[in-house]
């Protein structure tokens, strides 16, 4: 069901063989440039399950509606053509689960420094 808020968290359970690991990273690289560069894109991290190698846990906010996300950001090319190179490499479908945030900013929080060299806005 869609959603009124305007910003949603993005989960996506990638399942790969593990002996992929190294070219799926590869292939990521570009893609997860043009993701960051996207105005909407407020948050993006990849994590691994290092319980059960070849899960990785892709993260993404978004000052966005899940009816955006799903009619404009999910159709942009760059999605496409990443999708052929890495179908060869899932065991799964991705698993994509899409989170409203709760209003009023109450539960957010970024300790300051964490990423100092991460933000878009970090000095070069």
């Amino acid at each position: 069901m869609a959603s009124n808020s305007t910003s949603i968290s993005v989960h996506i359970k990638i399942t790969i063989d593990p002996k992929h690991t190294e070219d799926f990273l590869e292939a990521f690289g570009p893609v997860s440039q043009k993701v960051l560069a996207e105005p909407l894109n407020t948050y993006f991290e990849l994590f691994r399950d290092d319980h059960h190698p070849g899960v990785l846990k892709l993260v993404e906010n978004w000052n966005a509606t899940q009816d955006y996300m799903m009619k404009a950001q999910l159709e942009k090319e760059y999605y496409k053509e990443f999708h052929e190179v890495i179908k060869p490499m899932l065991l799964k479908p991705f698993e994509v689960e899409m989170y409203s945030s709760i209003p009023g900013m109450k539960f957010v929080n970024v300790k300051e420094g964490f990423y100092p060299d991460r933000s878009r806005g970090a000095a070069a």
